[in-house]
């Protein structure tokens, strides 16, 4: 009787495990899910989609064994949902501006001339936006306005910007573009919030005497 307790631990841990994976890769799947519809559609809808994401951390909380009979994890357990879904929210941000940036990064340089401006509040942050009109094309840069939080124009400036000639995303100054920032703070958000998804479910300790 002393050795089916090891035993049946040791058969429980690739379970738990197993269920961990299949966490991170819906936790995943949803944010980048999320992330598509904001470059892709509109910020709402991405809005709307992620409300579901923190049942996502829920169920991830549920797996661990004894989350019904540990009044300590209970007491913890809305601080840990509260700060993942912090957490998941810069991701979200930070992936969205490096989805954007990945597709810019393919797409073409120009020199655009600034045609008026626009003060913007949005969840990125409160900026203004120019439209501008490319000096090659002699039309409007396809994709909408030129959104910046820290440079200013004044019209009739020439500013040089990249821009998806396909009209997907807005476009950026280049340097933003060219910046890693975004996407290693994607990356980081990330492997904070699976590495949480795995101390859920790992084998408790010992009940203290």
């Amino acid at each position: 009787m002393t050795l089916d307790q090891p035993v049946q631990g040791a058969r429980s841990g690739p379970r738990r495990l197993g269920g961990a994976v299949g966490i991170i890769a819906l936790s995943t799947a949803v944010l980048v899910a999320v992330i598509a519809l904001d470059v892709y559609v509109n910020t709402f809808l991405a809005t709307l989609v992620g409300l579901g994401y923190p049942l996502v951390m829920l169920i991830a909380f549920a797996l661990r064994r004894d989350a019904d009979t540990n009044p300590v994890f209970q007491k913890r357990m809305f601080a840990w949902s509260t700060g993942i879904c912090a957490v998941a929210f810069v991701a979200y941000l930070s992936g969205s501006a490096a989805w954007t940036n990945l597709i810019l990064g393919a797409g073409r340089t120009v020199d655009a001339v600034v045609l008026s401006e626009k003060v913007t509040d949005s969840l990125h942050g409160t900026g203004r936006a120019y439209t501008l009109a490319s000096t090659e094309l002699n039309d409007e840069v396809p994709g909408g306005p030129l959104v910046e939080r820290d440079a200013l124009f004044q019209r009739g400036d020439v500013v040089t910007v990249r821009m998806d000639p396909a009209g997907r995303v807005a476009p950026k100054l280049p340097g933003e573009v060219d910046s890693s920032a975004y996407l290693l703070l994607f990356l980081g958000c990330n492997v904070l919030i699976d590495g949480t998804v795995l101390w859920s479910v790992r084998r408790p300790g010992p009940a203290p005497a």
